[in-house]
Formats: structure tokens, C-alpha cells, sequence
């Protein structure tokens, strides 16, 4: 089973001024990420709004994320509540060499049974050349993960990991335990170092899309003493700002880029942040 463990951070799409893909920036915000130390990204997550873009528009932005050769490791969300759609994006992640795939549930008919849920992930299963990981993000699908669905699909190869956004620890140690021989992937700033402990192998959240530092991966090489302690004050000291970081990320990535034109219309977002951000521990 393909092992993707490290920090990987949730990239926005960037978009310019007319709300067309902005390939130079987001290429250029990819190169910052690796410089700055992380392993991989995440490219059309939640963070990358994939729901509100089109097929094409998607396939701008994976090819774009491609070309920008920034180093890191790439995982292409594929999230669609149209299978053939969800399809065509697991064919795209595999002709353009990304390192896996993220899938959620189809998400608007909330009441759809665990087999037709696993039946969705069984087509994508099949369909991909590359590893697969589940996202689990109920607060916002409306589709959980489930034991009954994970026990449907238990036998694919495919299947890599989960990605857990559920912001639950008690989520968190039932997936954990569910992929004790993959990847658990924890999707929450509050619960890294939770899932440091409990033997997670790597996190794509959100504050790694604007790390001035080394990333706040789950590592296991960086699983010391010190390493916890310090996620534990990052995570008392970023907690209540969470919320706040989509509207300042953009700023902070362009300025960092020295793209000043594209961060002056984010300045007004951002500007609590410049002083926050360097009292962090």
C-alpha cells in the first residue's frame, strides 16, 4: 500500500481579479510551500472550492498545479456528486502523475444507503491507477464515512487511506484504527498533535497553506517530545483563528510570493494578521 505521510497543505484556487484560474500565482504559491518545507499539497479540496468550479475550470487547475514542477508531492481532489465527472478527474490525476486521488461521498442525496455510497467509491476503486484516499468531511456532505461503508469496500487494493475533517476525536480514533495498516490523514489544525499520538501518518490543514515555518506535519521522524509541545501551543494559539484564515491566506500567500499587485486586494482581510503571526510560539 502507497504510504503518503508528511504535512501537506489544503491550497486555495487562486483566482484573479475577473475570476478566472491564476496559474502564475497558484504556481507560485506551490513553489513557496516547498521552500518553506513541506511535503506535499492538495490540490481542489475544500480549500480549493472544487464544488464551485466547472470541469474545465478543474482541469486547469490540476494541469496547473503540474506545471508549476514546484517539488512537492500532489493529491488531486476528484469530488463530484456525478460519477462520470468524478470519473474523468480520477483519468486526469493518473495522465498527469499525481500521487493519489481524494474522494468524498456524493453529497446532495444525504440519505443514500452505505451500499450505494460504497458502490460510488467501488467505481472509483476500479477506475484508478492511482491510490485512493476517502475524505470524511460530514459536517459539510452530509455523508459520513461509516464502519458499515469501510467494511463494504475492505478488500481494495485502491484503497490507500482517509482523509478526516470531522474535527471529532472520537472520529479520529475510530479512522485511525480503521487504517492502522494505510494512511490516516488528519484534516483538522486542533487535532494534529492528537493525531501524532495516535499514530497518524500526515495532515493536510489549513494552516499549512500559509506556514512561515516548518510544517506542523505527522511526521513520525519529527514524533519527539519537543515536536508534541510544540504543536500543542500552535494549536492553543491558533485555534480561535481558525476561522479566519481562508480570508487571510491569499494575502499572505501573494505577499510571500512577491506578488504585490494580487496581495493589495487582500490586504484589508489580512490586515490583524501581520501582527499576529509573528507573536506565534
Amino acid at each position: 500500500m502507497t504510504d503518503i505521510s508528511g504535512a501537506f497543505a489544503p491550497v486555495p484556487t487562486a483566482l484573479d481579479n475577473d475570476l478566472e484560474f491564476d496559474a502564475e500565482a497558484q504556481a507560485a504559491h506551490l513553489r513557496w510551500l516547498a521552500s518553506e518545507g513541506l511535503d506535499g499539497a492538495l490540490i481542489l479540496g475544500t480549500n480549493g472550492e472544487f464544488p464551485s468550479l466547472s470541469v474545465d475550470e478543474r482541469r486547469s487547475v490540476a494541469e496547473g498545479a503540474i506545471a508549476a514542477d514546484s517539488g512537492l508531492r500532489l493529491i488531486l481532489g476528484v469530488g463530484s456528486c456525478a460519477l462520470p465527472e468524478a470519473l474523468a478527474m480520477v483519468d486526469l490525476g493518473a495522465s498527469l502523475a499525481y500521487d493519489a486521488v481524494l474522494c468524498p461521498p456524493p453529497f446532495y442525496f444525504r440519505s443514500a444507503s452505505a451500499e450505494g455510497i460504497a458502490a460510488f467509491f467501488r467505481e472509483i476503486l476500479e477506475r484508478s491507477e492511482l491510490p485512493v484516499l476517502l475524505y470524511h468531511i460530514p459536517q459539510v456532505t452530509g455523508v459520513p464515512i461509516s464502519n458499515e461503508v469501510l467494511d463494504l469496500l475492505a478488500d481494495h487494493r485502491k484503497l490507500t487511506g482517509v482523509k478526516d475533517s470531522s474535527g471529532d476525536p472520537d472520529e479520529l480514533q475510530r479512522l485511525v484504527s480503521r487504517f492502522a495498516d494505510g494512511c490516516y490523514l488528519v484534516g483538522n489544525d486542533r487535532l494534529v498533535t492528537t493525531s501524532n499520538e495516535a499514530g497518524g501518518v500526515a495532515s493536510i490543514s489549513e494552516r499549512q497553506t500559509m506556514s512561515r515555518r516548518a510544517p506542523l506535519g505527522c511526521r513520525q521522524s519529527q514524533a519527539s517530545h519537543s515536536f508534541l509541545e510544540r504543536s500543542r501551543r500552535l494549536d492553543a494559539g491558533l485555534s480561535a483563528m481558525s476561522w479566519r484564515m481562508k480570508t487571510t491566506s491569499l494575502y499572505l500567500i501573494f505577499l510571500s510570493c512577491g506578488l504585490f499587485e494580487k496581495a493589495f486586494w487582500a490586504r484589508q482581510n489580512a490586515a490583524f494578521f501581520s501582527k499576529n503571526i509573528e507573536s506565534l510560539p
